[in-house]
């Protein structure tokens, strides 16, 4: 029974998973953002490999995402919407994305693949200059009848995907 208990968790805990990926590049001169240097805005696009994923993977909703950074920013008070063009702009370009159905989800689980979400984060000057570039991606892979839904299983990856970009963007550990 204990040995089973332990299986148990680590399944639980290998399903969901978040990471950055950086570019081998100084910590010195890269943009932290603060109460001080806010974000005036924030946008969603995909890659033209991301919209032909898109047409299958349906239930992936980029306002939905965009919702989420943004109330993660907001939270962490990095995002000042004044309209204050000086700021710098933030920009979430989607390369991958994968949505089980609500189906293999619920009968399969983690055995269906882990729904997944991959972007380049990219904050640019009012004049469209690149000042920070990384990769932010999620996924979660639980199911069954509680991890299974559609909606808690997007929310909670659109959740941890901001998390991670939030953490990154201000270098929170």
């Amino acid at each position: 029974m204990k040995l089973v208990s332990i299986v148990i968790l680590a399944l639980a805990l290998a399903g969901c998973s978040a990471g950055v990926k950086r570019p081998q590049v100084s910590e010195v001169g890269r943009p932290c953002l603060s109460e001080r240097d806010q974000v005036s805005s924030v946008s969603v696009s995909l890659t033209e490999e991301a919209k032909k994923k898109a047409l299958d993977n349906l239930k992936f909703n980029p306002d939905e995402l965009l919702s989420h950074v943004k109330r993660g920013l907001e939270a962490n008070n990095l995002l000042n919407p004044s309209g204050d063009l000086s700021r710098p702009h933030l920009e979430v370009l989607v390369k991958d994305m994968r949505v089980r159905s609500n189906f293999s989800a619920v009968m399969w689980g983690f055995m269906a693949g882990a729904d997944s979400i991959t972007a380049d984060i990219v904050l640019e000057d009012e004049a469209g200059k690149e000042l920070d570039r990384f990769e932010v991606s999620a996924s979660y892979a639980l199911g069954g009848l509680a991890g299974g839904q559609d909606s808690a299983r997007m929310s909670w990856l659109y959740e941890k995907f901001a998390e991670e970009t939030v953490k990154e963007l201000s270098r929170q550990q």
